[in-house]
């Protein structure tokens, strides 16, 4: 039976190492279909703003991201790549959490892989405020790897 894994990943140490005990997954169970999810928050915030000075400033903020979000999941699948394990990579734009959370329902996935603390502010210290927020939301099996 196929098993489906989310690897929510923001290109951070931690999630790169979300993607290393993934990988090591894949290895085990061949059968275990991964599919790496990179949610963008900036550029759902920057709809709500309309440029007033400088459209050309607003274009460039928006292709900075655009690329960081890019780079993010291109830096996840490499880890998969080395190891000839194939990976889907996808890109959402909203709220972290809520998004990763959304996606697994949706696409009915068995489990959701998620490093412990990523590239945000300093509110989740111990435990990323992300990661908390799919371990509360998630229907799934939710493994936070540190």
């Amino acid at each position: 039976m196929e098993q489906k894994l989310l690897l929510a990943s923001d290109g951070s140490e931690n999630a790169l190492s979300a993607a290393e005990f993934s990988a090591r997954l894949a290895k085990l169970s061949p059968q275990i279909k991964i599919t790496v999810l990179v949610i963008n928050d900036v550029l759902e915030k920057m709809k709500y703003y309309t440029p007033v000075r400088s459209p050309v400033i607003y274009e460039e903020i928006e292709i900075f991201f655009k690329d960081k979000t890019k780079d993010a999941l291109e830096r996840t699948l490499k880890v998969f790549e080395k190891d000839n394990i194939q990976a889907e990579g996808v890109i959402r734009l909203g709220n972290p959490a809520q998004e990763i959370v959304d996606y697994a329902r949706e696409q009915c996935f068995s489990q959701i892989v998620i490093g412990s603390r990523g590239l945000g502010s300093l509110k989740g210290i111990v435990l990323g405020s992300v990661s908390t927020k799919v371990l509360q939301l998630a229907d799934c099996p939710v493994t936070v790897v540190k």
